[in-house]
């Protein structure tokens, strides 16, 4: 549900790093590094503020469960909500590695990720305790260790995406209504094709 959120934001600070790249102005590429780390705390904390009180609300009171699979629902509850917020603080550290253009550290990454994803289904029924569980718990391990991943390298090879705490309220407020504009023709697109897929599907 929040993959149109990550998208925007990917690409509204993919653009705003990649301008200041192609300036040379690496202080600024910093500063706006640092800037869209802020705002995906603050989106992280609005995520799960609401998680935890509606979210988890019509989790308990309104979807229909059985009875001897709510304590696995909830646990799968929560490591969703631990995996979207770590995706979610994963994109700055991924634009600054596609704005650089490492697409082979990109690559090599990502493709850990599916083999990683893969070995997970492959063992799975091999697992004695509850696999819906296993199952969600480790996906938010992948999701970790790929965040883990990703900020290494920058911290290793981009010396720039480096976070340096600084408050810079005009940028925030840019790249944030930037973000919003994005996040909102993003999920313009998704409804679409969302019915798109309905009419083919009932013709």
């Amino acid at each position: 549900m929040l993959s149109f959120l990550n998208g925007a934001m990917s690409s509204a600070t993919q653009r705003y790093l990649t301008f200041e790249l192609g300036k040379g102005n690496f202080s600024r590429f910093q500063s706006v590094f640092s800037t869209t780390i802020q705002i995906h705390v603050l989106l992280s904390l609005c995520i799960i503020l609401l998680a935890e009180t509606i979210g988890l609300w019509f989790l308990l009171n309104k979807m229909q469960i059985p009875v001897n699979r709510l304590t696995a629902s909830i646990w799968v509850y929560q490591c969703s909500i631990i995996t979207a917020v770590i995706s979610i603080m994963s994109v700055p550290y991924n634009a600054a590695v596609i704005a650089h253009e490492r697409m082979s550290a990109f690559a090599y990454i990502s493709v850990l990720e599916v083999a990683l994803k893969l070995i997970i289904v492959i063992l799975l029924p091999m697992i004695n305790c509850d696999r819906l569980i296993t199952y969600s718990l480790l996906i938010m391990l992948v999701q970790l260790l790929i965040r883990l991943c990703y900020s290494i390298y920058c911290n290793r090879h981009i010396k720039e995406a480096k976070y340096k705490h600084r408050y810079e309220r005009n940028l925030m407020k840019e790249i944030f209504s930037y973000t919003t504009w994005k996040s909102v023709g993003w999920a313009i697109f998704h409804g679409l094709l969302s019915w798109v897929y309905v009419i083919y599907f009932l013709l």
